[in-house]
This record gives structure tokens, sequence and C-alpha cells, in this order.
């Protein structure tokens, strides 16, 4: 049987190789010679039976066209899950149906955002004008009593164009200077695509936001904050998994409210770390389960459950539209899916990405990722191609459980 494999980071296509290739069920040729042009290529003769690629590289024609015998690594659309807009829409129209989800505490209350210019700041506060009351009622507050807010641009991850704030004077700062980066920049590049990413971190070529309540009371070990990073397994039309070995991802500094802008406080993203100097991996990547000398098991147990009832509930809400979630039955999807834990062990689920980066687990747990693409194979690959259903596997914990009207 054909693989067709390709990833842009070397540490995640090597695991992916090497889960391939140590498959006891089935027998791959794994081929990683990959064109620039690979999705216009035709794979169908010889059949590519499996695509493990980059999104941007996926034969979608193969993947339409042989539903019963090809398989690839993404659903074609699942933008209502993984854009920060699009979900929070999705997840407010589901509430309204279900007011009794666990989305209702587990999702900080957000607002969408859209600001063309900063000249239209004023009229854009008054589209979420609780959140302007509130930074308006900070004048008078001492700071351990203030609101905080976080805004995330809907599209980008890796931490890009994340700010923590509690006053109008430091939204306006956020968006002047991204402002005068666009002026200042000869090659103004307003032509990105729906699904670029924006990296790069000018939000003066961003438009669309989400300001959420700021989780000012995470639980802290050491004096420091820490969300865990999860793997979430999607697979067909749609079995929904949470890999048991999560990441613990630490901040660099201690945590505190005196200086929102102190992305090392407050951003726990290791990609916003990894250029400091005194950056040391092991001690901001820890594993989850890990965390017991700090937090007792019966503790992380019950933790652990939360995180399977929200991600039942987030992904309830998001294959409930199909404009913006296709769960394809040919298809799988590992997501990267963040969570917060707060001082009363209440779980807040934050984002979803797709094509999470693995490199951040580091050398040191490079078996986390090897062993979750071990997992997948045995839960996402060998069923659909030996036509049996999935074993049940303990690394693997199911989440969600769907059978949804096929387009194909």
């Amino acid at each position: 049987m054909k693989a067709l494999v390709h990833l842009d980071e070397p540490y995640t296509q090597a695991c992916v190789v090497r889960a391939l290739e140590n498959d006891g069920e089935l027998d791959w040729s794994v081929d990683t010679a990959v064109a620039d042009d690979e999705a216009e290529r035709d794979h169908s003769d010889p059949l590519v039976q499996l695509q493990w690629l980059e999104y941007e590289l996926i034969d979608w024609g193969l993947v339409h066209g042989k539903s019963s015998s090809t398989l690839a690594n993404a659903y074609c659309i699942r933008k209502g899950l993984i854009r920060k807009s699009q979900f929070a829409y999705n997840v407010t129209k589901y509430l309204s149906k279900h007011p009794a989800s666990i989305l209702t505490k587990a999702i900080p209350e957000t607002w969408l955002f859209e600001l063309d210019h900063i000249d239209y700041l004023d009229e854009a506060m008054n589209e979420v004008f609780e959140v302007d009351r509130d930074l308006q009622a900070n004048l008078d507050l001492a700071i351990e009593d203030r609101h905080r807010f976080i805004l995330k641009p809907s599209l980008a991850n890796k931490a890009a164009g994340i700010y923590v704030f509690d006053s109008i004077a430091k939204i306006e700062e956020i968006f002047a200077s991204d402002d005068e980066e666009e002026d200042d920049d000869d090659n103004d590049n307003d032509d990105q695509g729906e699904d670029d990413d924006g990296d790069d971190g000018n939000m003066a070529h961003l438009r669309e936001w989400v300001i959420q309540r700021y989780i000012d009371r995470p639980l802290l070990i050491d004096g420091r904050k820490f969300h865990v990073r999860a793997y979430v397994l999607a697979v067909g039309n749609i079995q929904v998994y949470l890999y048991r070995d999560m990441l613990a991802l630490f901040a660099m500094k201690d945590y505190t409210l005196d200086d929102l802008s102190d992305s090392l406080q407050h951003l726990t993203n290791t990609c916003v770390q990894a250029d400091q100097p005194d950056f040391d991996e092991e001690a901001v990547v820890r594993l989850f389960w890990d965390l017991h000398a700090h937090i007792p098991k019966k503790d992380l147990d019950a933790i652990f459950r939360q995180m399977q009832l929200i991600l039942h509930d987030v992904f309830d809400a998001c294959v409930s539209e199909m404009t913006t979630f296709q769960a394809l039955p040919n298809a799988f999807e590992i997501f990267g899916v963040d969570f917060l834990i707060d001082q009363d062990l209440n779980v807040y689920f934050l984002e979803a990405n797709a094509f999470p980066d693995f490199k951040q687990t580091g050398k040191k747990l490079q078996h986390v990722i090897q062993e979750l693409f071990a997992a997948t194979t045995k839960t996402a690959i060998e069923p659909f191609f030996l036509h049996r259903p999935a074993e049940q596997d303990e690394r693997m914990a199911k989440a969600y459980d769907r059978q949804l009207l096929s387009l194909q």
C-alpha cells in the first residue's frame, strides 16, 4: 500500500514515517518525494491509499472521488472549529439551543471584534459595549479589582497578535503601533487569503478578532501560569478521541497582574519563549500527569474528565454546522487543543489548532508524539483499510461519537 507523506517540520515527518513503517497490520510503501504542485497531480494510477500531507498539498479530488479506498489526514472544511470568530458564532448558536451545556462555563465570555482602521476604533468598541463599559469602569477600580480582557486574531496561531489589556488606552496603543507598522511597510499585504494564519504577528494586516474575558485567576504551580496542550484525534464521520498524554506548557516568569504586557508572564506558548536567552525547554514543557506532585491524582483525573465533556459539546456544536465543518468518512485529523485550569480546578477551552506545532513538545518528550502517531495509525488508519471497528487503545479516550449524514 502506498502512502504519500510530507510535513514541513522534519521533527513531525520523521515521527509519522516511523509510525507507518512500524505498523504491524498494514504494509506501507512510504513516499516522501512530494512536489510543490502535488495537489494538482494524478494520484489514482498508481493509487495513493494514504495522504499524510500539509493541507495545501492534499489532492481533494482523490479524497472525494475515491472515498472508499483512500484516506487523508485532514478534513477539507473545519473552519467552524479552528477559526476563532466562526467558532464563537457556532458556540453562541449551540448554547441558545443547549443552555445546560458545559460550554456555558467552559468558554470564556467572547465578543467578535472587527476593525478596518484605527480611525474607526470608537465605532468598533461601541459594537462590544460590555467590554467598553467595563474598561471605563476600570478607571475607578484598584488593580486587583479591574476587568481584564484578551485580544486574539481570528486566524492567527502560535500566540501571534495576542494581547492582554485592561484599559481603552492600551487597546488604542495596540492598534496604533500596528497601524504605524503598516504605514512603514512598502510591501503592504492586504491580499492575504482566508486561510492565511497571519503568523507574522502584524495586526495591521488583520481585520477580524475575538475579545474574551481574561481568566485572571489561573492555577499556578511554583508561581507560574500554565496551559494544557491536548492532542485530539477526529476520525471519519465522526468519532473524537482525547489523547491521554498531554503537555503542561509553562510561562517563563512568575505570574502577577502588575504588567499585563509582559508576555513571558501571561502567554504560555513555547514559540513566544524559544528566542529568550534563558529558555529552558525542560522547565516549561512538562507532562500533564507528572503534575501529581502539585495536584492530587484524583483532581487530575477530574480535570481530564472535564476535558472530555467539553470536547463532546465543542464538536457537537461544530459538526451541527455543515457549512463550516464537514466530517468526511475517509479523513482523520489531529487538532492541538488548549485548555486552561483556574484556581478552583475549573477547565476552560481556549482554542483548537489544525496542524499543531508538534515540535514544541521538545526532544526529551518526543516519545509523546511518536506514540500519538502510533495510536492514530491504530485508531484511524487500520480500521479504515481493514474494514473493522477501531480497537480500544488505552492511549485514546473517546470524547464524541456521532454518525453524520455524509455528503459524499
